[in-house]
């Protein structure tokens, strides 16, 4: 089956995310590009984790308080790549929260995000993490305040590919009783492990000889997007 067309007012013009009561799952990230991972794994992360309901929504990140580059690309265009990877997803929007709170250059902190989503919220809010992150989550911005507002789904990420695992990683920070490990441990979920990071399809991007071939997990008409406005001819100077 043929695509749909890119629809910008599903990006671009939503400033608002639909709040579904049957639930959210929030998925951040700076989608810079936009690849197969951050669009297949929610999907599979809703189904083992909600049973298949609620709305996915896109949190692009302005810039991450754990990295230390910007984006590449700009705002409206990594929304615009994001907007074209999705296109495959049901029930999914995107909440440009962070970018309009970080304006003034900023970094995003989640928390800041899970408190407004709470106060619009009608359902539960869940919020998608790799394991690996979970790993540090001890180090973010109010941890349990986070998770208060909002329980995590968990995915194999990093070499941490199972509940077991994941405690075993987080335990050495002595930063959570065994409660809460046990917690953390039912939050785990069992989707596909994806081989692809965004920093190696920048730098295929940057490669002139191989940068119009077509580049595993990167959506078609996201590449398209890519070369046509000629994005990360300059990853070569990545971190």
């Amino acid at each position: 089956m043929d695509s749909p067309p890119f629809q910008p007012d599903r990006v671009l013009g939503r400033d608002t995310p639909v709040w579904d009561r049957a639930g959210v799952l929030l998925v951040g990230g700076s989608f810079d590009p936009v690849h197969e991972a951050h669009t297949a794994l929610p999907e599979h992360a809703r189904r083992l984790a909600m049973g298949g309901e609620g709305e996915i929504v896109f949190v692009p990140a302005a810039r991450s308080p754990h990295k230390r580059a910007s984006p590449r690309a700009s705002d409206p265009q990594r929304l615009e790549m994001l907007g074209l990877g999705a296109l495959g997803l049901e029930r999914w929007s995107v909440w440009s929260c962070e970018l309009k709170r970080a304006g003034g250059g900023e970094p995003s902190y989640w928390i800041d995000t899970l408190r407004e989503a709470r106060a619009r919220a009608d359902g539960g809010l869940r919020f998608l993490i790799g394991a690996d992150q979970a790993s540090a989550f001890h180090r973010w911005r109010d941890p349990r305040e986070i998770l208060a507002l909002a329980r995590p789904v968990v995915i194999p990420r990093g070499g941490v590919g199972s509940p077991a695992a994941l405690v075993e990683s987080m335990a050495p920070s002595e930063a959570w009783s065994a409660r809460e490990l046990d917690a953390w441990a039912s939050w785990f979920v069992q989707t596909p492990e994806i081989d692809v990071s965004a920093t190696a399809i920048r730098a295929a991007l940057g490669d002139r000889a191989r940068r119009e071939r077509p580049i595993d997990h990167l959506d078609a008409n996201v590449h398209a997007y890519i070369l046509r406005h000629g994005l990360y001819l300059d990853a070569s100077a990545d971190d």
